[in-house]
């Protein structure tokens, strides 16, 4: 799969197997998520992966909309220093990691984390991190349901304007 595929046909995955996910395919990911672009290249953002099925379940407690977390074979969080919320920088590194699973053949998802105190005490962060998206990770269920939010885009000509505001 070429990256123009790669990223016109990644798709977010709720519904995943019980395979784990091999070490070596999800260094790859992490990878992918290390060399996105940082402001002023401060890399001030950390990773953390999630496998333990308790801390999944905990996890999918500080979030609104989040109760997936726990079916999925890993969740790669990014924690941000408090001071330094750099939230494009999250994006950054999250879609990253995202299109290189899908590229592997992984579903994945980003999740918002709405309660920091249940993810700081799920997560073991300082008081002074913060750790508002966690992506999931795992092997797509083939026969999984369609979102109930699945819709098509906007065309290509009622999203873009040029020069001026159209």
């Amino acid at each position: 799969m070429d990256t123009y595929e790669a990223v016109i046909s990644k798709r977010d995955i709720r519904h995943y197997t019980e395979a784990p996910i091999p070490d070596d395919v999800l260094n790859r990911i992490l990878q992918a998520g290390r060399m996105a672009g940082s402001a002023k290249n401060n890399e001030s953002n950390r990773l953390i992966v999630f496998r333990d099925q308790a801390v999944q379940n905990a996890l999918a407690e500080s979030g609104d909309f989040s109760s997936w977390i726990g079916t999925s074979a890993a969740v790669i969080g990014i924690a941000v220093p408090k001071n330094l919320m750099l939230m494009f920088d999250v994006g950054r590194m999250a879609q990253n990691m995202m299109v290189s699973a899908h590229a592997e053949g992984l579903g994945s998802c980003p999740v918002t984390l709405q309660h920091q105190d249940r993810t700081r005490a799920a997560a073991g962060l300082p008081d002074d991190w913060d750790m508002t998206m966690v992506i999931t990770l795992g092997w797509p269920i083939p026969d999984a349901p369609d979102s109930p939010l699945k819709r098509t885009r906007v065309p290509l000509e009622e999203l873009v304007s040029y020069d001026r505001w159209t």
